[in-house]
């Protein structure tokens, strides 16, 4: 999966010059994590919410007029922002991105293309992303096979039984058991008007359920 596809659009920017009240106006608004800051077309920089928060409390909490007002009429957005920030690419893919995030400690990351930058990413995209995967929402069964040694034809095996038992296939993914890395779990969402039946023929070619969810 390329981040391209799954990031958040780029919508909103804001200029180093413009004043931070007027960044935390837009994040807040638009209820983001991170706004990209943008001259002539390139990225200097970024913003984030919670370092605007945090300045804010700060000025509130010490009650001094004169700082008050230089955060909301002097205080500008390169005073605020993370320069250099890390970014993806639009050719990146979610699961490169996913590592990155790990590795650094980071949530969002501005997506480039070439010079310019075109969206942002993060664990919200991410997020929904999984939704679209587990198809949560949506009136399924989901099967939860554990401790399947995945080898050539596995997955086939598993699809051929569900088709035998006249249910359909929505999806079917992997995870890997935990510390036992030949072994995984086979998370199945499929349309069946009797799961149980499904759930016994799987049994029946050996495969262990874990769950087993109407």
């Amino acid at each position: 999966m390329y981040v391209r596809n799954w990031m958040l659009p780029q919508q909103f920017s804001i200029s180093s010059d413009d004043l931070a009240i007027e960044a935390a106006r837009i994040i807040r608004e638009n209820k983001l994590k991170m706004l990209p800051v943008v001259d002539k077309g390139r990225l200097r920089g970024v913003v984030h919410r919670r370092d605007l928060s945090e300045a804010a409390m700060s000025v509130s909490d010490s009650g001094d007029v004169c700082e008050i007002n230089y955060f909301c009429r002097k205080l500008k957005v390169k005073d605020v922002m993370v320069r250099m920030p890390v970014t993806v690419s639009i050719d990146d893919t979610v699961e490169d991105t996913l590592i990155k995030g790990k590795a650094m400690m980071m949530s969002t990351f501005p997506v480039m293309d070439g010079e310019t930058v075109v969206g942002v990413v993060s664990d919200r995209e991410i997020f929904v992303t999984l939704f679209k995967l587990l198809e949560a929402g949506q009136r399924r069964t989901r099967i939860t096979l554990s401790d399947v040694t995945i080898e050539k034809g596995t997955l086939s095996d598993i699809l051929r039984i569900v088709d035998e038992c006249d249910a359909k296939a929505r999806s079917i993914f992997t995870v890997p058991e935990k510390n036992i890395y030949e072994k995984a779990r086979v998370l199945l969402r499929v349309e069946s008007d009797n799961p149980e039946a499904l759930g016994r023929a799987l049994e029946a070619n050996g495969y262990k359920i874990m769950e087993l969810v109407r």
